[in-house]
Order: C-alpha cells, then sequence, then structure tokens
C-alpha cells in the first residue's frame, strides 16, 4: 500500500467524498426537477406522474438512509460504497431508457437509494474520523455539494441544447457518478483503515466557550428520547419538504406564470449558488458560534422564500426568493448536521445520521402533494404556501430549545445498553 502523511490523508478523503457529493447532487435532487419538464412533454404525461417519480426517488433516499451504518459496519466503507454505486448505475440506465412510468419510477427509486450509500451518510462518517474542526470540514463537504445543485441545470441544458436529447443526461451523469466512486475508493487505500474502526475521538477542548459541546457519552437509544433530536429532524424534515419542492417544480410554476425557462433555470442555479456559498460560511461561523441561531434564521429564510416564489412575477422578487431558499436550504442542512454532534458527541452519529434521514423520509410526499395541487387547482400557489408554513411551525418549536441534559434521560437498559449502542468500540488515538 503506499504510504502517505496523515494530513494527505485526510485531505484527500475530503476532496473525493466531497466530489462524489457534488456528483450526486448534480445528477439527482437539483437536475430531475429541471429535466422532469421536458420528460412531460415528450412521454405526454401528466403532472402528478411526474411529480411521483421525484417523490420516489426522496423517498427512496429517506428509507434507505439508516442502512448504510448498518452497511458501514457490516461491510465497511468500501463495501457500502459498491451496495451504492450499483444502485445508481442501473438507476441511471432505466432513466436513459425510460418510456414508461414504471421505468422512470424505478430508475427514480435506485438512484434515491443510491444516494444514501454514497453521499452524506458516508461522507459525514469518514469525515469525523480524520478531521477535528468538523464543522469547517462539513461546510466544506457540504459546499460541493451545493455547487452540484449549481451544475445540475446546466448538465441538463447541455444535454437538451447541445446534444438535443434530454436522456443525454443520465448518460453524462453515469460517467460522473462513477469516476467519483472510483476517486473515493482509491482515496480509502491511501488511509490508515484503522481510523475507521473505532469511532472518532470527542474533542472539547478546540469548541468556543460561546459554543455548547456535550461533555457527556450519550448513547443512540438515550439521544432518540431526547425531544431536541426530534426538533432537530424536524428541522431536517422541513428542509427536506422545500428543497423537493423547488427543485422539483420551482421552474414548472415561473414557466406557467410567464418567466422564460432560461431566466427559471438561471434562478434554481442561483439558488443552489447561495447554497452552496451558505455552508461554506455556515461551517467557518458554526466553530465559534450557536448552530441553533443558525438554524433558527434558516428556517425562516425557507418561510419567506417559498412566499417569495409563490407570489413573486417581478425579478427583485423572484432573487429574493432564490435568496432566501439557498441560504436557508444550506444553513439548515448544515446547522441540523453540526446539532447533532453538539448535543449528543460523535460516537452515536452515524446512527443518529441515519435516523434523522429515515424519520424526514415523509417529506418524500411534497412532490407528489404539489403535483396533485397542481392537477386540481392549475396552480402551484396553495401547495408552495402549504409547504412554506412548515419550516415556520418548526422555528417556533426551536426557539423554546435548549441544549439536552443526559441526567435527564432514563435508560432503563443501563450500562448494558450503552456498550451496545456504542457497538463501534472507544477511540483510542488522536485525529488529523
Amino acid at each position: 500500500m503506499i504510504t502517505v502523511n496523515p494530513k494527505t490523508q485526510a485531505w484527500s478523503i475530503l476532496f473525493t467524498f466531497s466530489l462524489c457529493f457534488f456528483v450526486v447532487s448534480a445528477a439527482t435532487f437539483s437536475s430531475l426537477g429541471v429535466v422532469i419538464p421536458f420528460m412531460v412533454n415528450d412521454l405526454q404525461w401528466d403532472w402528478a406522474t411526474a411529480g411521483m417519480g421525484f417523490t420516489l426517488l426522496a423517498l427512496a433516499c429517506g428509507l434507505s438512509g439508516y442502512l448504510p451504518s448498518i452497511t458501514i459496519k457490516k461491510l465497511g466503507v468500501e463495501g457500502t460504497l459498491f451496495i451504492g454505486l450499483a444502485q445508481m448505475v442501473i438507476g441511471f440506465i432505466l432513466l436513459y431508457y425510460t418510456q414508461t412510468p414504471a421505468m422512470y419510477f424505478g430508475g427514480c427509486v435506485l438512484i434515491g437509494a443510491g444516494y444514501s450509500f454514497v453521499g452524506p451518510v458516508p461522507g459525514t462518517y469518514i469525515i469525523t474520523h480524520f478531521f477535528i474542526k468538523r464543522a469547517t470540514a462539513f461546510g466544506f463537504y457540504y459546499t460541493m455539494g451545493g455547487i452540484g445543485g449549481v451544475a445540475g441545470p446546466l448538465i441538463v441544458w447541455l444535454a437538451n441544447d447541445g446534444f438535443g436529447n434530454w436522456r443525454v443526461h443520465w448518460l453524462i451523469t453515469l460517467v460522473m457518478i462513477v469516476t467519483s466512486v472510483v476517486l473515493m475508493l482509491f482515496s480509502i487505500k491511501l488511509t490508515d483503515t484503522e481510523k475507521l474502526k473505532v469511532p472518532p475521538k470527542q474533542d472539547n477542548e478546540q469548541a468556543s466557550t460561546r459554543v455548547y459541546e456535550t461533555r457527556e457519552l450519550w448513547t443512540f437509544k438515550q439521544a432518540i428520547r431526547t425531544p431536541q433530536f426530534w426538533l432537530i429532524c424536524a428541522g431536517y424534515m422541513s428542509v427536506l419538504f422545500v428543497g423537493t419542492t423547488v427543485n422539483s417544480f420551482s421552474v414548472a410554476h415561473l414557466t406557467q406564470i410567464g418567466i422564460s425557462f432560461v431566466f427559471a433555470s438561471t434562478l434554481l442555479s442561483t439558488e443552489a449558488l447561495c447554497n452552496a456559498i451558505s455552508r461554506i460560511v455556515g461551517g467557518f461561523i458554526a466553530e465559534y458560534f450557536d448552530p441553533k441561531a443558525m438554524l433558527q434564521t434558516a428556517l425562516f429564510l425557507l418561510g419567506v422564500g417559498m412566499l417569495a416564489l409563490s407570489f413573486g412575477s417581478s425579478p427583485l422578487v423572484l432573487f429574493l426568493y432564490a435568496f432566501a431558499i439557498g441560504f436557508g436550504f444550506g444553513l439548515t442542512f448544515l446547522s441540523s448536521t453540526v446539532l447533532l454532534i453538539r448535543y449528543f458527541g460523535s460516537t452515536p452519529y452515524i446512527q443518529l445520521f441515519g435516523a434523522m434521514n429515515f424519520t424526514a423520509t415523509v417529506a418524500a410526499s411534497a412532490p407528489y402533494i404539489c403535483g396533485y395541487m397542481r392537477d386540481v387547482t392549475g396552480s402551484f400557489v396553495s401547495s408552495f404556501l402549504l409547504i412554506g408554513a412548515i419550516p415556520m411551525v418548526v422555528l417556533v418549536a426551536v426557539i423554546f430549545m435548549k441544549p439536552p441534559k443526559l441526567n435527564n434521560v432514563t435508560d432503563a437498559a443501563g450500562k448494558s445498553a450503552a456498550a451496545d449502542d456504542n457497538s463501534l468500540h472507544i477511540v483510542k488515538e488522536g485525529h488529523s
């Protein structure tokens, strides 16, 4: 095996896994909403059918969100990535050859599940093992995903305008995902894999005194018994409600009210760019300021953004929509992840993150609800207002949220259950 120093190991892991998150973000949620209008026109589908595909994509992503935490324990990170790659390859091939709703739905399910196996679950898990300043590393990782959101619509434009066929989009993304996963596997070969056999060391010294970080050893079962965990899940769920809605139908809504397709797609890319910027900025901020305040700000922006999208027609209001949704999306995504580590420590993180993704599966209903309401009412406005109300409700609850205390949680199973939950063992070595 090639020997590289620990710092190079850490950065190779961060760059390759971030690159893959860029690719899966571009290939799935951010581009499907742009390619859907072409599919509807070409295949003569209704909007409910088109929305169901996006719903299944999000549903598969959410329901499979906990599975990588199991396969990582059983098969390791490499085995998990191979499973995800196989799902992605088959899914993209089905989408390229799509002629019927069944093929479309099958492809969406497979790339949704593949997203979980090659995306944030293994990505954030492996980053916690190689970086002490995790908020900054997470910020970079999520920023690359956000930039992927900018690239997604551009790939659709390239396929449809450059090659004359929206199907080419799926071939381009197929090549990209294979390349990125191979690079991740290569970077793992360069690392000290012993680090992945134990959970990351809890670092309390580096945190600012202004930022709460637990010094208690939480278990998975103890954490999920706290209202704070479920509030964090609610915040994460609300951003997925908004994100899947905007990605699937914002372009269709704007073109329906007379906005050009180019400008509508540009707004979606602008939203994704703001999303990317917010993540890298938020990563630095979260090292020194309470991520709860970041979550509150983000939820408010999501509500404002959906309101602007619902009623906006002028460029100024529409750019407000793109700014608010972009920054709200990125900051909610990042702050929810950082709050899990700040409140419950890094030992149960992978299980908590997987559980959070699983519980957020309910947000997968958003595209189908919006598509159905569009078919019934002839407009997306009422469904957009409904979705926009969700983060505002969660915001009210988060305002009163305080850090959890372990002595307030009753663990009926005692110390033996704690040992079982922390099945990734105890860290005995430092980190890069």
